[in-house]
């Protein structure tokens, strides 16, 4: 598991030493689990105390397994799903897992429902509609939890979505804050004359002056993942991904702010701007 800041800048480094390099050759098989989905698996098991955490692609059932009795199912959440949300989905119907905090497991289903379950029994404690599949919003990525928030992305680049990073209570799911990759800069979240970009102010409408009419509507940018967190600096870092269409000659411009590296503070979401007092 590693220290929780490690886990949370994404170090993906533990210093856990009990398989190693001298003894990594005698491992052998204790027992399987199959969740009985026959796509794309791409997110690891999620191990909290003797409890492992395994999710599957749509439709994301989640099962929780009893490790001191190889493997035995606790619990099973297998959510109701429009399988119309299936085309809709870009690149398989992969799902990259689920994360814990204060005793919940939260899941983002592939329709955009969040999903908070008690880790011991897998009552829903809350759920939340984060996107629109037939506006081609679909989620592929895991969660982050940050302090009392949960962090919650959007796929759907190739389906022309306005890309997004939400942030709920972990205790409610209510929503927080919503910063999109494209568009005016009330929804951006930004100060155009302190967000930066390489150490300079970006300026009013930095997003709409590279795009063509309102075609930053359908401007893409998703958030699928992944996220990191830095608590001294209390900031939120993630890429935003491909401008939409895929065809740039029909989007001529520099379409920021997709395919662009932010960091936004985790308590308002606003990107990270210049301090009041440089000095």
């Amino acid at each position: 598991m590693g220290h929780p800041d490690r886990r949370l800048r994404q170090h993906r480094y533990s210093k856990l030493d009990q398989i190693n390099k001298d003894n990594v050759k005698k491992l052998t098989v204790a027992w399987s689990f199959s969740t009985g989905v026959l796509r794309g698996h791409e997110g690891g098991p999620l191990v909290v105390g003797d409890i492992m955490y395994v999710h599957t692609p749509f439709p994301n059932t989640v099962y929780a397994l009893n490790l001191n009795e190889e493997g035995k199912i606790i619990w099973k959440y297998e959510p109701k799903q429009d399988n119309n949300v299936v085309p809709v989905m870009c690149c398989d119907t992969v799902n990259r897992g689920v994360a814990y905090a204060d005793g919940m497991i939260f899941l983002h289903q592939a329709d955009t429902t969040v999903v908070a379950l008690d880790a011991k029994t897998g009552q829903k404690k809350w759920s939340v509609q984060n996107g629109d599949p037939k506006k081609g919003e679909t989620n592929t990525a895991t969660v982050m939890p940050v302090k009392d928030k949960l962090i919650v992305g959007i796929s759907g680049g190739e389906f022309g979505v306005q890309g997004s990073l939400t942030a709920y209570n972990i205790a409610d799911g209510k929503r927080v804050w919503r910063g999109y990759s494209v568009g005016p800069d009330d929804q951006l979240l930004v100060d155009p004359e302190k967000t930066t970009e390489l150490g300079k102010p970006i300026g009013k409408d930095s997003s709409l002056k590279t795009w063509e009419g309102d075609q930053w509507k359908i401007g893409g940018g998703s958030t699928w993942g992944w996220y990191s967190y830095d608590p001294k600096l209390n900031l939120i870092y993630y890429g935003s991904g491909n401008p939409s269409t895929w065809n740039p000659k029909q989007r001529p411009g520099d379409n920021k702010w997709s395919m662009t590296i932010w960091a936004r503070d985790a308590d308002t979401g606003m990107a990270k701007g210049l301090p009041d007092d440089p000095a």
